[in-house]
């Protein structure tokens, strides 16, 4: 579909095109619906017979009846179920920030980036963690949808520090090639530059789950979140050396500005 729109047309012209494009993404938004509604409810049905069954299966006393091998794939069974599950509710949750209505209010983001540190550090209070957090980010937005934002960024730069001997995570204020810009930083695992875009693509993953947990779904929603907002998100990496994730919008100003 294309959506580009030329500021250089007459009045006459524009009009048209402005009521085909709202046409257009009127039934995108409507295929969406129906999409999430088959795969809120035809599809949730079978995947919980799958798991419920495996799960019983695990159970006494079938579980003795199988041998080492037999248990091994019953539980590979179940773990499969389990995914298969966590993936439909992540597309779940991208249809409903598709079709989502925003709703702008003057926002602390240093105090949400706060809470959700807070969050991850009581789940994980044997890690040390050096995190600095620029205080009075104050930007205009929709709370729920820049806190979920603010979640997906921390936990996966708390989520790829975690086999750094002395990880460091920061947000703030920047200005990248002239853009001001949020930015969270960590020095994690990182990855390689060339492969950036992927990452905010569903179910796009750059390290393997055995590396580190997840159904690459996070970034995905982050971007969709803030192309509801009129703003956009990019990264920046090497391979071992951390991450920044940088995202903007309307009306953020360069770090100083009044």
């Amino acid at each position: 579909m294309n959506s580009t729109i030329r500021d250089d047309l007459p009045d006459a012209e524009l009009r048209p095109r402005v009521i085909e494009i709202t046409k257009q993404l009127e039934a995108a938004a409507r295929e969406l619906e129906g999409f999430g509604s088959t795969l809120s409810h035809d599809l949730r049905a079978p995947l919980r017979s799958i798991e419920g069954f495996s799960r019983l299966l695990l159970e006494a006393p079938y579980t003795a009846q199988l041998d080492a091998t037999g248990r091994d794939y019953v539980q590979r069974i179940h773990r499969a179920s389990l995914r298969l599950g966590q993936m439909m509710e992540d597309l779940l949750q991208l249809v409903r920030l598709a079709r989502s209505g925003v709703r702008r209010e003057r926002l602390d983001l240093s105090a949400i980036a706060g809470e959700i540190v807070e969050r991850l550090k009581a789940a994980a209070p044997q890690r040390q963690v050096d995190v600095r957090i620029e205080p009075g980010i104050a930007v205009e937005g929709d709370a729920n949808l820049l806190r979920l934002v603010m979640e997906q960024l921390l936990d996966n730069a708390w989520k790829f520090s975690a086999k750094t001997e002395q990880a460091s995570i920061a947000f703030g204020r920047v200005v990248d090639e002239g853009v001001p810009a949020l930015c969270v930083r960590d020095n994690g695992a990182g990855f390689e530059q060339k492969y950036a875009d992927k990452l905010f693509r569903a179910f796009q993953r750059l390290h393997s789950e055995r590396e580190f947990e997840g159904g690459g779904m996070g970034l995905a929603k982050a971007q969709r979140a803030l192309l509801a907002q009129g703003g956009r998100i990019w990264a920046r990496a090497e391979r071992g050396a951390g991450a920044a994730v940088y995202f903007t919008l309307p009306g953020l100003t360069s770090p100083g500005s009044a």
